[in-house]
Order: C-alpha cells, then sequence, then structure tokens
C-alpha cells in the first residue's frame, strides 16, 4: 500500500488526521514500513528528526523501529552528511530559489502570463483537496493528475530562466523516492509493505510500485 499524507494540514482536515493515518497504517498489519525521512537520519536523535521531518514520519519511525526503512533523498550534496541547522532558512539553494520564484513579479508576456494563472488554480486546488480529502480520496488519482498538472506547467512557466532548477529537482527526487522504494520492496520479497509519503509524491511512487512487477498495490481504504 502506498499511501498519501498531508502532513500538517492533518491537524485541521476534517475527514484525515493523524490518528487516522495510524489506524491506516496498524490495520494492514505492515512487515515493512516505509517513511519520508533518509535512511541514514533514522538513528539520528530525536529532536534532530523533529526539526528536518513531518510529525507523522517521525512518529511512525518510533512506532515501527526494527521493521522501517527511509527513502528520502535531499540532494547529493547531502548524502552521508546531517541536515545542518540552519539548511531550510539560509542554505538550501531550491528552498531560496522557491522563495525566489514565489516573489518574482507576473510575467509580462501573454503565453506565460496565463501559464502563470493556471499554475495559480492548479495550485489552489492542489490546497483545497489536501484540506478537504479522506485517505481514500487523495490516493483515487484525482490528487496525483492534479499535482502532475501543477509540476509540467511549472516546467513550461520556468524554462529558459534560473527557476528552471526547480522542476528539474522536483522530478530527480520523485525519481529518487521511487528508486528507493522498489529497492526496498525487491529487498523484502513476499512482505507487506505500506509506504507513507507526501501526496505530492504518491503518484510518482505508486506508478514506479506497479511498474515494477514485485508488488501488488492494495488499494488505501
Amino acid at each position: 500500500m502506498v499511501i498519501p499524507s498531508v502532513h500538517k494540514l492533518m491537524l485541521s482536515n476534517p475527514h484525515y488526521s493523524y490518528a487516522r493515518l495510524y489506524d491506516i497504517v496498524a490495520s494492514f498489519h505492515p512487515d515493512v514500513v516505509g517513511v519520508e525521512i533518509r535512511q541514514e537520519d533514522l538513528a539520528r536523535a530525536g529532536d534532530y528528526l523533529k526539526r528536518n521531518y513531518p510529525r507523522e514520519m517521525v512518529e511512525l519511525a518510533g512506532a515501527y523501529r526494527g521493521r522501517v526503512f527511509g527513502f528520502d533523498w535531499l540532494g547529493d550534496e547531502l548524502a552521508g552528511m546531517p541536515i545542518p541547522d540552519d539548511w531550510w532558512a539560509k542554505r538550501s539553494r531550491i528552498k531560496q530559489l522557491e522563495r525566489d520564484f514565489d516573489a518574482s513579479p507576473p510575467p509580462a508576456d501573454d503565453r506565460l502570463k496565463q501559464l502563470d494563472l493556471k499554475l495559480t488554480a492548479l495550485s489552489d486546488r492542489r490546497d483545497a483537496i489536501e484540506s478537504t480529502a479522506s485517505p481514500e480520496e487523495l490516493a483515487s488519482g484525482l490528487y496525483d493528475n492534479v499535482a502532475a498538472d501543477y509540476y509540467a506547467t511549472t516546467a513550461m512557466l520556468t524554462r529558459g530562466t534560473r527557476f528552471a532548477l526547480l522542476p528539474q529537482w522536483y522530478e530527480a527526487r520523485d525519481r529518487h523516492l521511487a528508486d528507493s522504494v522498489t529497492e526496498a520492496i525487491r529487498r523484502h520479497p513476499g512482505c507487506r509493505i505500506i509506504i507513507v509519503t507526501g501526496a505530492d509524491h504518491h503518484g510518482p511512487v505508486s506508478a514506479a510500485v506497479a511498474a515494477s512487477g514485485k508488488a501488488r498495490l492494495v488499494p488505501v481504504p
């Protein structure tokens, strides 16, 4: 099972709480649990994990210690290294580029202006789904399609600019996450495996699992 998470929105989503997520994981009776944490970080202290990863990932890693694996990727520049305390606020070039992109003025070109308006509408649609959808609805493919359109539109809007690095990095991260998950499936033949990932990654990860031929996907209840 690949189940999408909406992170902090589970504090306010009326149909998807942290408790609901944990109930789904427990009722699946997993042999192995995959969480969106880097494998090299799983053994690090709780304060470090809470500072760098979503609450549900940290709590699931603790609850299923001994049968959990991490599949996150934050770039080769951090591979094998702890995440610096000021990484997200000051040192991550991707986060800074995202902030710059969000603060950039609307494009003057009519075609780009239409893409910019479409991106805003898609962003609003993603937020609306994440804020109200149940786990089953999130995993139905509706959100996956909106997210795919959002990232494709981002690529078109940023082509030829310094912001083109953003969709390239998003695609690379999805690829790394999917590869790590499918490799874990190969290492655990015959096991019941549940993968908990951010909603934006659910589509690419699910597609990779299905294409691997090594697992039978179970619908999210």
